[in-house]
C-alpha cells in the first residue's frame, strides 16, 4: 500500500509545495512531503503559487524548501516529478529510484507542469490547475490500489 509520497520540482517552491498539498487534501492520512533537485532551501513557497493555489481550493501551509536526498527518495512509495527533464536527472543521479519515480502528469498523456517562477500570476494559476488535475488522478488510481 502507497503510505508515502514525494513531490518533487527544480526550487522546491512552487509546483511540489502545491502537489504537495494538493495530495494531502485528497488522500487523508497519507504522509506527503516535496523536495527539489535544486532547492531554494529554508525558502517559503512562492506567494504567487500559494496565491494560485488557494484560488484552486487548495489549502496551503507553511512550508520551507528542502533538497532532494537519496534519504527522501528512498523513503518515498512513489516520487513525483513535475518534468520529464526532472526524470532524466533522477535517473542519471539516483537510478536505483527511478522504478518508483513517474512523472505526475502520467495519466494525461505524459502532460509536464512547466515552471512558473518569476513569469506571472497567469502561470502560477495554470500551474495549479495542472497540478490539481493530476493529482486527481493519481489520488484516483492510488486510491483503487487499497
Amino acid at each position: 500500500m502507497t503510505q508515502r509520497l514525494l513531490t518533487v520540482c527544480t526550487g522546491n517552491i512552487c509546483r511540489s509545495p502545491v502537489a504537495e498539498a494538493a495530495f494531502r487534501q485528497a488522500l487523508p492520512g497519507v504522509i506527503v512531503r516535496s523536495a527539489g533537485l535544486h532547492a531554494l532551501v529554508g525558502h517559503d513557497i512562492d506567494r504567487d503559487s500559494a496565491s494560485a493555489a488557494r484560488a484552486h481550493g487548495i489549502e496551503i501551509q507553511p512550508h520551507r524548501a528542502q533538497q532532494f536526498s537519496d534519504e527522501l527518495g528512498r523513503d518515498a512509495d512513489v516520487i513525483f516529478v513535475m518534468e520529464n527533464h526532472h526524470r532524466s536527472e533522477m535517473m542519471s543521479r539516483w537510478p536505483h529510484l527511478i522504478g518508483k519515480t513517474f512523472l505526475l502528469g502520467h495519466f494525461e498523456q505524459g502532460k509536464e507542469i512547466p515552471d512558473p517562477y518569476k513569469r506571472g500570476q497567469a502561470m502560477h494559476l495554470q500551474m495549479a490547475e495542472l497540478v490539481l488535475e493530476s493529482v486527481r488522478q493519481w489520488a484516483e488510481q492510488l486510491e483503487n490500489l487499497k
